[in-house]
């Protein structure tokens, strides 16, 4: 007997076997390799802060039962989440980086005007808001 035989055969008969957790891993693995590295992440946060998860529930107004589950890695994290994490723990989670050529790129068909750069904030130049025509 193999060792997938021997699983398959003494594997709890209720619908969290191995093969539903390894087909869920593999169906989702897309976003949990994301949520696992931002897991650690917290984790090592907190330990550099010498945060328990009640701290860190508190400081984000929720309940230590959540932070836990967060802490698991097998949340599908909103930005929202991710944004009162970074600013509670004053880290970074994730990174990024558009560079700011994207960001004042011309759309398609128009010509970039010389710009002045001290008037850009962080790179960016914000565009003229649209009102209405006169």
């Amino acid at each position: 007997m193999n060792t997938i035989d021997y699983l398959r055969a003494n594997e709890h008969k209720s619908e969290k076997g191995f093969l539903s957790e390894a087909q869920y891993l593999k169906d989702n693995w897309g976003w949990l390799k994301y949520s696992y590295a931002i897991a650690i992440k917290v984790r090592h946060r907190m330990s550099e802060l010498g945060w328990t998860q009640k701290q860190l529930a508190e400081a984000l107004n929720c309940t230590q039962q959540h932070i836990s589950v967060l802490l698991n890695g097998r949340v599908n994290m909103t930005l929202e989440t991710l944004a009162k994490l970074e600013e509670a723990m004053e880290c970074s989670l994730i990174s990024v980086d558009i560079p700011t050529s994207y960001l004042n790129a011309p759309r398609i068909g128009e010509t970039k005007p010389d710009i002045d750069t001290s008037s850009l904030v962080d790179g960016y130049m914000p565009r003229k808001k649209k009102g209405p025509k006169k």
